[in-house]
């Protein structure tokens, strides 16, 4: 199982796993053996093997007017992951060289959505890519509160870490609100402590025209909303909160 597990993380198919661990255990055979190994069907297994094939996991040898099969040497699991690595870096150049004219193109349309709602583990990180976005193009102050505690240093300890880091470095201008106690990992950000009744496990984030709600109570759920008006009355908010809070 860990075998197989591991096969499938780096894009094997179930069908195509379980081919490729019939050849490894019973080594040089034909598709009759591999189909009741494998307990697939006859009709699928020659697509299987071609697509493994492809891959260059498994190979043929014809003997007799007999078809051979057997698995490539493991050594090219590895390889075939560098070429996974290599073309996902090649994609990632060619995204980077073409995002200005897709953003052009996009700001052209007429209208976007200006609420976006994430369910599960996804949501929060988005949040922080799009928070250092900001600072990168000059947007660097940064309003938060709502939580009685740090829970992107719970759930995502090295995004944080990572989030904290590139922050300090554009010398981003954060100012915090966190229940009484609490002590935060952010040691650039200007804090201000309220009692806990005023707290919850709700973290609202402003900056610029954009408000991030996360919710971390499970399932995830992240709200962000992109909207001048609304970014400032939750400025507003804020700076009640601030004012009665203490450092």
């Amino acid at each position: 199982m860990v075998i197989k597990q591991a096969l499938l993380n780096m894009g094997l198919t179930d069908g195509e796993s379980q081919v490729y661990l019939a050849l490894i255990e019973l080594g040089k055979c034909t598709t009759g053996k591999i189909t009741k190994k494998a307990n697939i069907s006859s009709s699928k297994v020659y697509e299987v093997l071609q697509r493994l094939q492809t891959k260059g996991f498994v190979g043929y040898v014809i003997e007799n007017g007999t078809r051979y099969y057997d698995a490539t040497s493991p050594k090219r699991l590895l390889e075939f992951l560098e070429e996974k690595k290599q073309g996902i870096s090649d994609s990632q150049k060619k995204i980077e060289d073409i995002i200005p004219m897709i953003e052009g193109k996009r700001n052209q349309a007429e209208e976007h959505n200006q609420t976006v709602v994430y369910t599960g583990k996804k949501g929060p990180l988005i949040v922080l890519n799009e928070i250092l976005d900001n600072y990168r193009n000059g947007i660097r102050e940064l309003e938060g509160f709502g939580t009685d505690e740090e829970n992107y240093a719970k759930h995502f300890p090295a995004q944080l870490n990572e989030y904290l880091r590139e922050g300090k470095k554009l010398k981003a201008k954060e100012r915090l609100l966190y229940a009484e106690g609490f002590r935060s990992p952010n040691t650039y950000a200007s804090i201000r402590y309220l009692p806990k009744e005023f707290t919850q496990p709700i973290r609202t984030i402003v900056s610029g025209d954009k408000v991030f709600i996360v919710d971390f109570n499970e399932p995830m759920t992240t709200i962000i909303i992109h909207k001048k008006e609304i970014a400032q009355a939750y400025k507003k908010q804020f700076e009640l909160l601030w004012k009665i809070a203490k450092p």
